[in-house]
């Protein structure tokens, strides 16, 4: 049986609608075992912003090629510029395509009657409770989702067919947030209006806003006026009174949009002919009528909803408090797989773009930040506790071995402000979605991103700031702060490990006769080169320093032997290997420490100089 690869773009302003519309997807594939979905979900606006843009780009990761079918819920894209984009991807790619409760060029319609179900809920209203004087709260109207238009003509129809003139039937232009049921009825109350006798709501979010609002300054609800709602989401049946709305399944709309793009790519089907979904009026107490649902049902929802907001918040406390004691972005990263319960899935992997990764600057970042990276990083943790990172391409979405795993994939876009962090990949729908509580902790998980990312740049550039201040600019040796900080530890450390430390003071030879004779800048180079020299003599533990300007002092164990002597020889090997007009030389004097002398650090190296010097005049023969 031939596989399936569908992916489903949508927007999760609306939080519970679209919980419940993946929950068709998922029945679908319980049903179709030949059946794959990534869900490609983000919490866009419709405003065309920076903010919006990087929201929406979550659409671009998918790339349609790799798809055998496309749905999208375009009535929840409410980006007209993002719904043309995606129009314009499916006509270029030919992919079956399939838009739910929003037309869209190249694409199959499925969707609600809203002209006839806002006309219904309308209708009862006037009808049942003689209500005559109306306010209308449409959803957005100038975004090219005919939605809010439609449902705005069908109240507009009822009013006429029951005579009502349009004094008596007042408009009012709103965006489907709760904030406008808000701002209307504290306008109301403001401006000392009369109230109508019903507030006709496009959606349940400004119906339930309203309601509250008119509670607390004592407006009673239906007695004093009626409000109707649409969509039927969870809290129009714990709201009270309990919301008239219209109920329409989503399950079903999504699970009929799943067997329509299936049958256009096995018939090779174009966009036809658009499905109509049903929908019910759900008569309740905000218009009089009796409570639609029975008490105990509603107890028991909210029973539900209590004790998972409980697990949910303890979780989310132990993934804040481990997130916050992070030492970097591999272990966030680690952290966010382990903790995946909190988003009721068993997997949670958070993909980084390799730009933001690999570098902490912003400055190395990507202009395009709308984009992702060429590459994601994965970083988990195996089972034996280490920590394992992939590199894979993004146009991949996540490693084989993951993808070839799951059917069900949700894709969401993790950024801070206008930068693109990555994304979160869930492998099942989170219960936290239908409160829109993982919206908070997508939010949270952002910040503690951009803040482990700034501990880590801060660490960088102390850093750079302390090699800059202990270590000479010239051959990379420690300097005279160096020595203030550190050889006396160093020194210690020797004696009280080794029973003793070797203090060896070192001159080059010659260096003025260079500089006159070739310059300063070649000088420069022969003080370079013997302090690389050096180096490659002293071990890991030693401290090595330029101690004045052809001067280098080195403490090292008092076990180290033959020191003077391997220097000599590679001293030898370099003045072999280059091609100069001169030879390196140096002169040594080395003391060992005594621990019972109570002599200090200052007074051995004042003894090594000492000899070093006697040393020199011996080889010159003075």
């Amino acid at each position: 049986m031939r596989e399936y690869r569908i992916a489903f773009f949508t927007v999760d302003w609306n939080c519970e609608l679209v919980e419940n519309t993946m929950h068709g997807l998922k029945k679908y594939i319980r049903d179709h075992e030949n059946v794959r979905v990534c869900v490609f979900d983000c919490f866009g606006s419709e405003v065309d912003n920076a903010k919006s843009r990087i929201e929406y780009g979550i659409f671009e990761l998918a790339d349609l090629a790799d798809f055998d079918g496309l749905l999208i819920q375009g009535n929840q894209v409410v980006l007209k510029e993002a719904r043309e984009s995606i129009s314009r991807r499916v006509i270029e790619s030919g992919i079956p395509a399939v838009s739910i409760d929003c037309p869209m060029e190249g694409c199959a319609f499925l969707g609600l009657d809203n002209r006839s179900a806002q006309h219904d809920i309308t209708e009862h209203v006037i009808r049942s409770h003689g209500a005559r004087r109306l306010v209308y709260l449409t959803g957005i109207m100038n975004n090219g989702s005919p939605s809010g238009r439609l449902r705005m003509e069908g109240f507009l129809d009822a009013c006429r067919e029951a005579g009502i003139s349009e004094s008596c039937a007042e408009v009012i232009e709103c965006s489907w947030k709760a904030q406008d049921g808000t701002r209307v009825a504290e306008m109301w109350l403001q401006e000392g209006r009369e109230l109508p006798d019903a507030f006709i709501c496009a959606n349940d979010e400004m119906a339930l806003a309203m309601l509250e609002t008119f509670a607390s300054n004592g407006i009673s609800v239906p007695k004093d006026v009626i409000i109707t709602g649409f969509d039927n989401v969870s809290s129009a049946i714990l709201s009270d009174p309990q919301l008239t709305t219209v109920n329409r399944d989503f399950d079903l709309a999504t699970y009929l949009a799943m067997e329509t793009v299936v049958q256009m790519i096995e018939n090779g089907a174009a966009a036809g002919e658009g499905l109509s979904l049903p929908y019910q009026v759900i008569h309740s107490q905000s218009c009089g009528c009796q409570a639609a649902v029975r008490p105990q049902d509603t107890v028991r929802l909210y029973f539900k909803r209590s004790r998972f907001l409980k697990g949910f918040h303890t979780e989310q406390a132990r993934l804040t408090e481990q997130l916050l004691d992070v030492p970097d972005l591999r272990h966030l990263m680690s952290v966010v797989g382990g903790n995946h319960d909190v988003l009721s899935c068993d997997m949670a992997c958070l993909c980084v773009n390799d730009y933001y990764y690999d570098n902490y600057d912003k400055d190395n970042f990507r202009h395009d930040t709308e984009s992702f990276g060429e590459n994601m990083i994965l970083v988990s943790e195996d089972d034996d506790g280490s920590i394992r990172e992939e590199r894979f391409p993004a146009g991949m979405l996540l490693p084989e071995h993951l993808l070839e795993k799951e059917r069900f994939l949700v894709f969401y876009p993790i950024h801070y402000n206008t930068w693109s962090i990555g994304y979160l990949v869930l492998n099942d729908i989170s219960e936290a979605a239908q409160l829109n509580l993982h919206r908070n902790l997508f939010s949270f998980l952002e910040i503690a991103v951009e803040n482990v990312r700034k501990k880590g740049l801060l660490r960088y550039l102390n850093q750079m700031l302390d090699r800059l201040y202990v270590k000479d600019r010239l051959t990379g040796l420690f300097n005279r702060s160096g020595y203030e900080r550190f050889a006396e530890e160093i020194c210690r450390s020797f004696i009280g490990r080794d029973g003793g430390a070797q203090i060896i003071f070192i001159d080059m030879d010659g260096l003025k006769g260079i500089n006159d004779r070739y310059g300063h800048d070649m000088g420069d180079e022969a003080i370079r080169e013997s302090a690389s020299i050096l180096s490659s003599v002293c071990g890991h533990d030693d401290f090595v320093m330029r101690f004045g300007g052809d001067e280098f002092l080195v403490i090292t164990s008092v076990l180290r032997s033959g020191f003077e002597e391997e220097l000599r020889a590679n001293l030898r090997k370099e003045n072999e290997r280059r091609n100069r007009p001169f030879d390196l030389s140096m002169s040594v004097g080395i003391i060992r420490t005594d621990k019972d002398s109570g002599k200090s650090l200052e007074e051995y190296i004042q003894e090594a100089d000492t000899l070093m010097y006697r040393n020199k005049k011996h080889r010159r023969g003075t």
